[in-house]
């Protein structure tokens, strides 16, 4: 059976204005590809009256899953359910079920429902309801002769995230037939080597096809290589994976820092702390970008077990747990003479524990894009030479 295609619709014109980040979309993809939906559209959409219809009209003729968030609130401006009227020629149904329901979830709170509430109590005809016990918004959904589907969800995340896991998800499995099938994604992150360099190391397993599929994802200083794989079981899929991550480990080795949810500052923390010592950074290019990299996911437990210290000021001597000088780990970032082609210069030095290290960086471009990239070399420079020290 051929991988059914869904699309995924963010209601909101707030998220249009970036009032508002698209988490739910970002989500609802994660949850599609993970149940064995190949997602092929993700899209947002203002509240305007005649675009929610004429996406879903378009998006049917390509996709057998649209899943819409948003728009299923008892304001005006909350059009979701006749959109999708509209785009199926159909009119709005009231459901006094659905009344029923909702005014429970109002007393059950303590609150009064207002008349405007029963706007929520209308459907599309012949849509089947999804209760909803976190909020006043009823789901829906919509199934077409010619096996095609729409699913409404509330944007409240809260709301859609129990709906999706809770009634959708076995609902679609069902419906398509997807049944066990398991679809996952692992993340390698590597830093050192760009994107046509990775793509010449790794160029063709990119090519794979079928069920496992190799893709490369570019960021400042960092490429993301993501493996894809799809299979009856998760046993099976993680097999797939890790045969497909083996080959990319033996070609790209230290290059690769981190895998899934890691970050290169959290792979650096955990490594200073093995080792042990203090780690003082001098800085004069990066504008502060190493120190704020590693301060970010800066973990109270550190702090309490007295493992990690940073000072930018290397002239103050410093102490830390019970009066205990740490062993000191210094990394200074420094500039040199510009280069010819607008290109700049860079020294990163690791000193401590009777080991040096010095690197020299060229790059270009504008001085914050340069700062980012130098700080994230800096750190990675500082992740090898602790990988040496512990190796």
């Amino acid at each position: 059976m051929a991988v059914p295609r869904a699309a995924i619709i963010t209601i909101g014109t707030e998220l249009l204005l970036g009032k508002v980040v698209d988490t739910n979309g970002a989500y609802l993809g994660e949850v599609l590809s993970s149940a064995g939906f190949d997602v092929t559209v993700r899209v947002s959409v203002g509240d305007h009256r005649g675009e929610i219809s004429r996406w879903v009209q378009d998006l049917l003729k390509e996709v057998n899953l649209i899943v819409t968030t948003g728009g299923l609130g008892p304001t005006e401006d909350d059009l979701t359910r006749q959109e999708v009227a509209d785009a199926f020629g159909m009119p709005l149904v009231f459901k006094e079920s659905l009344l029923r329901e909702i005014e429970a979830i109002f007393d059950s709170r303590g609150f009064h429902m207002t008349e405007n509430n029963r706007r929520q109590a209308y459907l599309p005809k012949g849509a089947r309801a999804i209760s909803n016990p976190m909020g006043t918004a009823p789901a829906f959904y919509v199934h077409t002769g010619d096996n095609r589907e729409v699913v409404c969800l509330p944007g409240v995340p809260r709301e859609l995230k129990f709906l999706m896991e809770q009634k959708v998800l076995p609902h679609l499995r069902d419906a398509f037939g997807l049944g066990g099938r398991v679809k996952r994604t692992r993340v390698l992150k590597i830093c050192g080597l760009g994107e046509s360099g990775v793509d010449q190391q790794i160029g063709d397993l990119v090519k794979l096809e079928g069920d496992t599929v190799v893709g490369l994802l570019a960021s400042p200083g960092m490429i993301r290589v993501l493996i894809t794989a799809e299979g009856k079981d998760a046993p099976e899929v993680t097999r797939k994976i890790e045969t497909v991550e083996g080959k990319i480990r033996q070609r790209l080795g230290k290059l690769i820092f981190g895998v899934d949810e890691q970050t290169l500052e959290g792979v650096v923390l955990e490594a200073l702390s093995r080792v042990g010592g203090a780690l003082f950074i001098e800085d004069e290019a990066t504008g502060g970008e190493c120190l704020r990299r590693l301060l970010k996911p800066f973990s109270g437990k550190y702090r309490a077990e007295g493992r990690l210290f940073f000072n930018p000021d290397l002239s103050k001597a410093n102490h830390f747990g019970d009066g205990e000088k740490p062993l000191p780990i210094r990394l200074r970032i420094t500039p040199l003479p510009e280069l010819d082609r607008g290109l700049r210069g860079f020294e990163i030095s690791i000193r401590g524990k009777g080991r040096e290290k010095k690197a020299n960086i060229r790059l270009g471009g504008l001085k914050e894009d340069v700062e980012t990239r130098l700080g994230i070399i800096a750190l990675d420079q500082l992740r090898k030479w602790l990988d040496d020290k512990m190796s």
